[in-house]
Protein backbone atom coordinates (compact mmCIF):
# COMPACT_ATOMS: atom_id res chain seq x y z
CA UNK A 1 0.00 0.00 0.00
CA UNK A 2 3.18 2.61 1.00
CA UNK A 3 4.18 1.40 -2.83
CA UNK A 4 0.81 2.33 -4.71
CA UNK A 5 1.00 5.38 -2.27
CA UNK A 6 4.13 6.86 -3.03
CA UNK A 7 3.42 6.36 -7.14
CA UNK A 8 -0.04 8.22 -6.80
CA UNK A 9 1.80 10.98 -5.26
CA UNK A 10 4.41 11.10 -7.87
CA UNK A 11 2.25 10.56 -10.79
CA UNK A 12 0.16 13.48 -8.90
CA UNK A 13 2.92 15.61 -9.08
CA UNK A 14 4.37 15.08 -12.38
CA UNK A 15 1.38 16.39 -13.63
CA UNK A 16 1.26 19.83 -12.05
CA UNK A 17 5.10 20.07 -12.60
CA UNK A 18 4.89 18.90 -15.84
CA UNK A 19 8.03 16.75 -15.22
CA UNK A 20 7.53 13.73 -17.10
CA UNK A 21 5.14 15.09 -19.63
CA UNK A 22 6.20 14.97 -23.27
CA UNK A 23 6.86 18.24 -25.51
CA UNK A 24 4.49 18.67 -28.31
CA UNK A 25 7.87 18.95 -30.84
CA UNK A 26 6.73 21.31 -34.09
CA UNK A 27 9.35 21.73 -37.00
CA UNK A 28 10.59 24.79 -37.35
CA UNK A 29 8.05 25.50 -40.88
CA UNK A 30 4.11 26.21 -39.81
CA UNK A 31 1.84 24.10 -41.56
CA UNK A 32 0.58 27.31 -43.89
CA UNK A 33 0.93 27.04 -47.09
CA UNK A 34 2.02 31.16 -47.02
CA UNK A 35 3.87 31.83 -43.86
CA UNK A 36 6.32 34.84 -43.04
CA UNK A 37 3.75 37.58 -44.66
CA UNK A 38 3.72 40.78 -43.39
CA UNK A 39 0.79 41.52 -41.27
CA UNK A 40 -0.34 44.76 -42.32
CA UNK A 41 -1.44 47.38 -39.58
CA UNK A 42 -4.39 49.76 -39.85
CA UNK A 43 -4.58 52.31 -37.21
CA UNK A 44 -7.86 53.12 -35.51
CA UNK A 45 -6.49 55.00 -32.38
CA UNK A 46 -4.09 57.24 -31.26
CA UNK A 47 -3.51 59.17 -27.76
CA UNK A 48 -1.17 62.08 -28.18
CA UNK A 49 -0.12 63.20 -24.56
CA UNK A 50 -0.87 67.13 -24.95
CA UNK A 51 -0.06 67.81 -21.45
CA UNK A 52 -3.80 69.69 -20.99
CA UNK A 53 -6.25 67.50 -19.00
CA UNK A 54 -3.34 64.56 -18.87
CA UNK A 55 -0.06 64.18 -19.43
CA UNK A 56 2.29 60.91 -19.53
CA UNK A 57 5.41 60.38 -17.11
CA UNK A 58 6.00 56.59 -17.50
CA UNK A 59 3.05 54.87 -19.35
CA UNK A 60 4.06 50.95 -18.64
CA UNK A 61 0.74 48.55 -19.34
CA UNK A 62 -2.34 48.51 -21.79
CA UNK A 63 -5.18 47.33 -21.42
CA UNK A 64 -8.72 46.88 -23.17
CA UNK A 65 -12.02 46.48 -21.78
CA UNK A 66 -14.91 44.77 -23.79
CA UNK A 67 -16.73 48.06 -23.92
CA UNK A 68 -13.73 49.72 -25.99
CA UNK A 69 -12.73 51.98 -22.98
CA UNK A 70 -8.42 51.82 -23.07
CA UNK A 71 -6.77 51.96 -19.84
CA UNK A 72 -2.95 52.92 -19.34
CA UNK A 73 -0.87 52.16 -16.48
CA UNK A 74 0.89 55.15 -15.44
CA UNK A 75 3.64 54.84 -12.52
CA UNK A 76 1.19 55.42 -9.51
CA UNK A 77 -1.79 56.51 -11.75
CA UNK A 78 -4.23 54.37 -13.89
CA UNK A 79 -5.94 56.51 -17.04
CA UNK A 80 -9.51 55.55 -18.32
CA UNK A 81 -9.79 56.38 -22.41
CA UNK A 82 -13.36 56.21 -24.16
CA UNK A 83 -13.22 54.21 -27.29
CA UNK A 84 -12.52 56.67 -28.87
CA UNK A 85 -9.54 57.87 -27.20
CA UNK A 86 -10.40 60.82 -25.71
CA UNK A 87 -9.28 61.13 -21.92
CA UNK A 88 -11.58 60.60 -19.22
CA UNK A 89 -9.81 60.33 -15.87
CA UNK A 90 -7.51 58.73 -13.60
CA UNK A 91 -9.13 56.36 -11.76
CA UNK A 92 -6.77 55.12 -9.03
CA UNK A 93 -6.98 56.79 -6.03
CA UNK A 94 -3.73 57.29 -3.59
CA UNK A 95 -3.69 56.42 -0.27
CA UNK A 96 -4.27 53.65 2.47
CA UNK A 97 -8.12 53.41 3.07
CA UNK A 98 -10.17 51.25 1.26
CA UNK A 99 -9.97 51.13 -2.74
CA UNK A 100 -7.08 53.14 -2.33
CA UNK A 101 -3.27 52.21 -3.09
CA UNK A 102 0.30 53.77 -2.48
CA UNK A 103 3.59 52.99 -2.84
CA UNK A 104 3.55 51.06 -6.31
CA UNK A 105 1.49 49.70 -8.92
CA UNK A 106 2.63 46.59 -9.38
CA UNK A 107 0.37 45.03 -12.40
CA UNK A 108 -2.86 44.70 -13.43
CA UNK A 109 -6.15 42.87 -15.15
CA UNK A 110 -8.84 43.92 -17.32
CA UNK A 111 -11.70 41.10 -17.27
CA UNK A 112 -15.37 41.96 -18.94
CA UNK A 113 -16.25 43.71 -16.40
CA UNK A 114 -13.93 44.87 -13.72
CA UNK A 115 -10.10 45.74 -13.18
CA UNK A 116 -8.20 44.37 -11.02
CA UNK A 117 -5.50 46.85 -9.62
CA UNK A 118 -2.40 44.87 -7.48
CA UNK A 119 0.40 46.76 -4.94
CA UNK A 120 2.69 44.08 -4.29
CA UNK A 121 4.44 46.19 -1.49
CA UNK A 122 0.28 46.50 -0.03
CA UNK A 123 -0.41 43.19 -0.41
CA UNK A 124 -3.42 44.74 -1.82
CA UNK A 125 -6.29 43.94 -4.78
CA UNK A 126 -8.50 46.39 -5.90
CA UNK A 127 -11.30 45.64 -7.82
CA UNK A 128 -13.26 48.67 -9.51
CA UNK A 129 -15.97 48.21 -12.20
CA UNK A 130 -15.05 50.09 -15.91
CA UNK A 131 -16.29 54.16 -13.97
CA UNK A 132 -13.54 53.55 -10.71
CA UNK A 133 -16.50 52.63 -8.47
CA UNK A 134 -14.63 50.44 -5.57
CA UNK A 135 -16.37 46.57 -5.70
CA UNK A 136 -13.80 44.88 -2.94
CA UNK A 137 -10.53 45.26 -2.25
CA UNK A 138 -8.72 41.77 -1.28
CA UNK A 139 -6.16 41.74 2.29
CA UNK A 140 -3.77 38.93 0.85
CA UNK A 141 -1.87 37.60 4.33
CA UNK A 142 -1.08 34.18 2.93
CA UNK A 143 1.36 34.71 0.03
CA UNK A 144 2.90 37.90 -1.31
CA UNK A 145 1.47 38.31 -5.31
CA UNK A 146 3.78 40.01 -7.63
CA UNK A 147 0.87 39.40 -10.91
CA UNK A 148 -2.27 39.65 -11.05
CA UNK A 149 -4.01 37.10 -13.81
CA UNK A 150 -7.62 37.22 -12.99
CA UNK A 151 -11.16 35.84 -11.46
CA UNK A 152 -11.43 32.68 -12.17
CA UNK A 153 -14.43 30.27 -10.25
CA UNK A 154 -14.85 33.48 -7.93
CA UNK A 155 -11.38 33.23 -6.66
CA UNK A 156 -8.33 35.97 -7.90
CA UNK A 157 -5.21 33.95 -9.32
CA UNK A 158 -2.23 35.31 -9.04
CA UNK A 159 1.49 34.61 -9.12
CA UNK A 160 3.74 34.69 -5.77
CA UNK A 161 7.65 35.57 -6.37
CA UNK A 162 10.67 34.31 -4.16
CA UNK A 163 14.11 34.95 -4.41
CA UNK A 164 15.39 31.19 -3.74
CA UNK A 165 18.85 32.60 -2.79
CA UNK A 166 19.85 35.24 -0.69
CA UNK A 167 23.77 34.94 -0.45
CA UNK A 168 25.68 37.62 -1.51
CA UNK A 169 27.64 36.31 -4.18
CA UNK A 170 27.62 37.58 -8.13
CA UNK A 171 26.03 35.17 -10.48
CA UNK A 172 22.68 33.71 -11.89
CA UNK A 173 20.09 33.97 -8.89
CA UNK A 174 17.04 31.19 -8.85
CA UNK A 175 13.88 32.75 -9.14
CA UNK A 176 10.66 31.35 -8.38
CA UNK A 177 6.96 31.94 -9.60
CA UNK A 178 3.88 30.01 -7.95
CA UNK A 179 0.15 30.12 -8.97
CA UNK A 180 -2.12 31.27 -5.76
CA UNK A 181 -6.00 31.61 -5.72
CA UNK A 182 -7.09 33.87 -2.98
CA UNK A 183 -10.68 34.34 -2.21
CA UNK A 184 -12.25 37.48 -0.82
CA UNK A 185 -10.80 37.19 2.73
CA UNK A 186 -7.02 37.39 1.59
CA UNK A 187 -6.89 33.49 2.27
CA UNK A 188 -4.93 31.89 -0.35
CA UNK A 189 -5.03 28.40 -1.66
CA UNK A 190 -1.45 27.45 -3.37
CA UNK A 191 -1.48 25.26 -6.69
CA UNK A 192 1.64 22.46 -7.00
CA UNK A 193 4.26 23.19 -9.05
CA UNK A 194 6.25 26.64 -10.14
CA UNK A 195 7.90 28.60 -13.09
CA UNK A 196 11.32 29.42 -12.30
CA UNK A 197 13.20 32.08 -13.70
CA UNK A 198 16.35 33.20 -13.24
CA UNK A 199 18.53 36.62 -12.90
CA UNK A 200 22.16 37.97 -12.41
CA UNK A 201 23.22 39.22 -9.60
CA UNK A 202 25.96 41.73 -9.92
CA UNK A 203 28.23 43.32 -6.64
CA UNK A 204 30.21 46.37 -7.27
CA UNK A 205 32.50 48.19 -4.84
CA UNK A 206 31.91 52.25 -4.85
CA UNK A 207 34.07 53.66 -2.55
CA UNK A 208 33.33 51.74 0.78
CA UNK A 209 30.17 50.35 0.23
CA UNK A 210 28.92 47.59 -1.66
CA UNK A 211 26.20 47.72 -4.78
CA UNK A 212 24.27 45.29 -5.32
CA UNK A 213 22.34 45.02 -8.78
CA UNK A 214 20.04 42.50 -10.78
CA UNK A 215 19.63 41.56 -14.72
CA UNK A 216 16.54 39.33 -15.39
CA UNK A 217 17.69 36.31 -17.67
CA UNK A 218 14.44 34.94 -18.21
CA UNK A 219 11.18 36.53 -17.34
CA UNK A 220 7.48 35.03 -16.71
CA UNK A 221 5.11 35.55 -19.57
CA UNK A 222 2.11 34.24 -19.43
CA UNK A 223 -1.64 35.30 -21.20
CA UNK A 224 -5.08 33.60 -20.75
CA UNK A 225 -7.41 31.83 -23.17
CA UNK A 226 -11.05 31.52 -23.11
CA UNK A 227 -11.53 32.05 -18.91
CA UNK A 228 -9.88 28.28 -19.18
CA UNK A 229 -6.16 27.94 -20.50
CA UNK A 230 -2.93 29.72 -18.53
CA UNK A 231 -0.48 29.82 -21.68
CA UNK A 232 2.69 30.60 -19.79
CA UNK A 233 6.95 31.17 -20.83
CA UNK A 234 9.11 31.52 -18.34
CA UNK A 235 12.67 29.68 -19.63
CA UNK A 236 15.49 30.50 -22.26
CA UNK A 237 14.52 28.74 -24.94
CA UNK A 238 11.28 28.34 -26.62
CA UNK A 239 9.22 25.93 -24.95
CA UNK A 240 5.24 27.11 -23.54
CA UNK A 241 3.31 25.21 -21.17
CA UNK A 242 -0.85 25.17 -21.21
CA UNK A 243 -1.92 25.47 -17.81
CA UNK A 244 -5.84 24.19 -17.53
CA UNK A 245 -7.83 26.41 -14.86
CA UNK A 246 -10.16 23.48 -14.48
CA UNK A 247 -7.62 20.62 -13.47
CA UNK A 248 -5.05 22.74 -12.16
CA UNK A 249 -2.77 21.62 -13.66
CA UNK A 250 0.03 21.89 -16.87
CA UNK A 251 -1.94 20.35 -20.08
CA UNK A 252 0.20 20.31 -22.39
CA UNK A 253 3.71 21.67 -23.49
CA UNK A 254 4.72 22.99 -26.83
CA UNK A 255 7.57 24.34 -28.53
CA UNK A 256 9.41 24.40 -32.19
CA UNK A 257 13.00 24.17 -34.13
CA UNK A 258 13.84 27.79 -33.55
CA UNK A 259 17.34 30.14 -34.49
CA UNK A 260 18.88 31.48 -31.40
CA UNK A 261 19.15 35.01 -31.50
CA UNK A 262 22.55 36.01 -30.59
CA UNK A 263 23.99 39.51 -28.94
CA UNK A 264 27.81 40.10 -28.06
CA UNK A 265 27.93 39.61 -24.19
CA UNK A 266 29.46 42.35 -22.30
CA UNK A 267 29.77 43.23 -18.49
CA UNK A 268 26.04 44.59 -18.22
CA UNK A 269 24.58 41.42 -19.67
CA UNK A 270 26.83 38.38 -19.24
CA UNK A 271 25.00 35.96 -21.37
CA UNK A 272 24.75 34.81 -25.29
CA UNK A 273 21.05 34.93 -26.53
CA UNK A 274 17.67 36.87 -26.37
CA UNK A 275 14.87 34.98 -24.84
CA UNK A 276 13.62 32.92 -27.39
CA UNK A 277 9.64 34.43 -26.50
CA UNK A 278 9.48 38.07 -25.94
CA UNK A 279 5.45 38.61 -25.19
CA UNK A 280 1.95 36.40 -25.32
CA UNK A 281 -1.06 37.77 -26.57
CA UNK A 282 -4.24 35.91 -27.10
CA UNK A 283 -6.19 35.94 -30.24
CA UNK A 284 -9.86 34.07 -30.51
CA UNK A 285 -8.99 30.24 -28.77
CA UNK A 286 -5.37 30.74 -30.01
CA UNK A 287 -1.73 32.17 -28.85
CA UNK A 288 0.24 34.26 -30.39
CA UNK A 289 4.30 34.00 -29.73
CA UNK A 290 6.04 37.27 -30.18
CA UNK A 291 9.41 36.26 -30.89
CA UNK A 292 13.21 37.48 -30.17
CA UNK A 293 13.77 36.83 -34.25
CA UNK A 294 14.01 40.52 -36.21
CA UNK A 295 13.73 41.38 -39.51
CA UNK A 296 15.15 44.98 -40.20
CA UNK A 297 12.53 45.42 -42.66
CA UNK A 298 9.56 43.15 -42.08
CA UNK A 299 9.81 43.68 -38.17
CA UNK A 300 9.28 41.15 -35.57
CA UNK A 301 8.44 37.49 -35.96
CA UNK A 302 5.06 36.37 -34.55
CA UNK A 303 4.62 32.14 -34.47
CA UNK A 304 0.60 31.28 -34.11
CA UNK A 305 -0.10 28.08 -31.95
CA UNK A 306 -3.48 26.49 -31.94
CA UNK A 307 -5.18 25.14 -28.97
CA UNK A 308 -3.92 21.85 -29.45
CA UNK A 309 -0.17 23.17 -29.40
CA UNK A 310 -0.04 22.96 -33.38
CA UNK A 311 2.13 25.48 -35.01
CA UNK A 312 -0.03 26.74 -37.68
CA UNK A 313 1.13 30.20 -39.11
CA UNK A 314 3.66 32.67 -38.92
CA UNK A 315 3.71 36.44 -40.02
CA UNK A 316 5.45 39.73 -39.34
CA UNK A 317 4.19 42.54 -37.20
CA UNK A 318 5.82 45.84 -38.76
CA UNK A 319 7.33 47.45 -35.41
CA UNK A 320 10.46 48.20 -36.96
CA UNK A 321 11.22 51.34 -34.35
CA UNK A 322 11.33 48.25 -31.27
CA UNK A 323 14.12 46.34 -30.64
CA UNK A 324 13.78 42.55 -29.78
CA UNK A 325 14.50 41.63 -26.43
CA UNK A 326 14.45 45.20 -24.95
CA UNK A 327 11.60 47.09 -25.85
CA UNK A 328 8.33 46.61 -23.60
CA UNK A 329 5.50 46.26 -26.56
CA UNK A 330 1.26 45.97 -25.42
CA UNK A 331 -0.34 44.60 -28.53
CA UNK A 332 -4.17 44.77 -29.08
CA UNK A 333 -5.87 42.78 -31.95
CA UNK A 334 -9.61 43.01 -33.17
CA UNK A 335 -11.11 39.97 -34.70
Amino acid sequence: MKKVWLLFLFVHLFAHFGVGQSVIENPGKPLSKNPGRILRLKEVMRIIDEGKAFYFKLPWGLGVAGNGSVFVQDGIRFFKFDPNGEFVKNILREGQGPGEITTELTNFGVSEDEILLLCGPMSKIVRLDFDGKLIGEIIVEECRPDRVVGFFDNRCLVFDFKVISFDRKEGERPLDHTLFYCDEKGSCESIPGSFPTKSYVRIRKLGGRTAVSGTPMTQLEFVGVQDRFLYISHTHEYLIKQFDLESNQISKMFRRDFPRSKFEADDYRPFKYYNDVHRLVAHQNDVWVLTSAFDSEKGILVDFFDEEGKYRDNFYLPLLNSKTGTAIISCIFRS
